[in-house]
């Protein structure tokens, strides 16, 4: 490479300087808006996104109310019929005590399936 000549060097082009207001008003301002936009529509997703979690969570633990009043009904519905046996009571309360058992397992398993559910769906909308 050879040094530049002095005489090479072409003159600068003119560049148009605005106003300190006009540079304002052109440029900074539609840029201002542009974001002070996108900053209402992130925090209207937010709230949106924090109203779905929460109805997530309000209809799965309307689902762990509904599960609990059925073990009771089931329970209490076992009691009675021990109470009142029909001749054969020990087979009976044993076959019942199994029919509880295998209900409550169930339970529990959709129990934990729920919160798996609800730990994705945080995990998604995260």
């Amino acid at each position: 490479m050879r040094p530049l000549d002095v005489d090479e060097v072409e003159a600068p082009e003119e560049v148009e300087v605005l106003e300190p207001e006009e540079d304002f008003e052109q440029f900074l301002l539609p840029v201002i808006n542009e974001m002070r936009e996108d900053i209402a529509s992130l925090i209207r997703e937010h709230g949106r996104a924090y109203l779905r979690t929460r109805s997530k969570l309000w209809e799965m633990d309307n689902m762990l109310i509904q599960i609990k009043t059925q073990v009771e009904a089931s329970e209490e519905s076992a009691l009675n019929q021990v109470q009142h046996p029909s001749g054969e009571a020990d087979e009976r309360v044993s076959e019942l005590c199994e029919k509880a058992e295998e209900k409550a397992k169930e339970i529990a398993k959709m129990a934990q399936m729920l919160v798996e559910l609800v730990w994705r769906i945080e995990r998604s909308e995260s």
